[in-house]
């Protein structure tokens, strides 16, 4: 590892709190062919931006000429001790405090803030699933972990709850190595999804997913499919509840920003309006289109 990769990784992980730092090639070839297929098919629903999106993450170079390299960063949002949630206005764990996007980009600014001051000519782009980059192809690639069946990346010892940034960077580094790893015969979340989302090998369907249902499809979610849902309002964490790889002792998250003192909590007040909720979550987004209509 050369010194200028150490420093970006121990600056990541010791300083600004990152649980890991890799590094890979930004250019994905085979790892989009499942992406292409969505988009080919039409299967993205009401997730148009996924389509505008796709040209950019095909060719990196449309969003940071002469880029060459991704540094991957991740941070655990695990903000319960508790395995399953309960209650019948349940909101999903990554969004009951903070909104994440912001608070990563600033963490993801300070990194860039690190590599220029010791390569003042470098050039960056970073961002996370808001912006067009393939943030979970590309943890992939770097060796973050490994796909699950339910299309979460999975790192042992850690799970699935976290986050993960990508900075796209001018700078040549050599690429760490893919993770091997798998879920074996295991096949709890296939048969824990109540709308049947997840397939056996290890796709979704975006349009069934309750997460797709109740916070990207334009319609509300209609009373036969809220029997469905289990008590989700707003997202879904029942394929990653199930999963073994998230066992009571993986680590809760050191950051207070994903607590839901933080934010909405992990239950909605039912007589909560949409000028209430407070504008640095990820609900506020979301608010008036869909978050009244699944109150009723």
């Amino acid at each position: 590892m050369s010194r200028l990769k150490q420093a970006i990784f121990e600056h990541a992980t010791q300083v600004l709190g990152f649980e890991d730092c890799r590094f890979t090639s930004p250019f994905l070839t085979q790892e989009l062919d499942e992406y292409r297929d969505w988009v080919a098919q039409d299967k993205m629903g009401d997730m148009g931006y996924l389509v505008r999106h796709l040209p950019f993450k095909e060719d990196p170079n449309l969003l940071l000429p002469g880029v060459k390299t991704a540094i991957v960063v991740i941070k655990n949002y695990k903000n319960t001790p508790e395995s399953f949630l309960t209650g019948d206005r349940k909101v999903s764990r990554y969004a009951v405090g903070r909104d994440y996007h912001g608070v990563i980009m600033d963490a993801l600014i300070g990194l860039e803030a690190f590599i220029l001051s010791q390569e003042p000519r470098a050039q960056c782009y970073m961002g996370i699933d808001s912006r067009p980059i393939a943030e979970r192809s590309l943890a992939l690639k770097s060796g973050i972990g490994f796909r699950g069946k339910n299309t979460m990346v999975i790192k042992p010892k850690l799970g699935s709850y976290f986050f993960i940034g990508v900075l796209l960077t001018t700078v040549a580094f050599d690429s760490d190595l893919p993770f091997k790893g798998t879920c074996g015969t295991c096949r709890r979340c296939i048969e824990a999804c109540p709308t049947g989302a997840l397939s056996e090998e290890g796709q979704m369907d975006a349009q069934a997913c309750i997460a797709y249902r109740t916070i990207e499809r334009k319609t509300p979610p209609t009373p036969e499919e809220r029997t469905q849902f289990q008590g989700w309002v707003f997202g879904c964490d029942i394929c990653q509840e199930v999963c073994p790889f998230n066992h009571p002792n993986t680590p809760l998250s050191n950051w207070e920003a994903w607590l839901p003192s933080a934010g909405v909590g992990f239950q909605l007040d039912p007589a909560l309006i949409p000028d209430q909720i407070p504008k640095d979550t990820v609900l506020y987004r979301s608010r008036k289109r869909l978050l009244c209509n699944s109150l009723e």
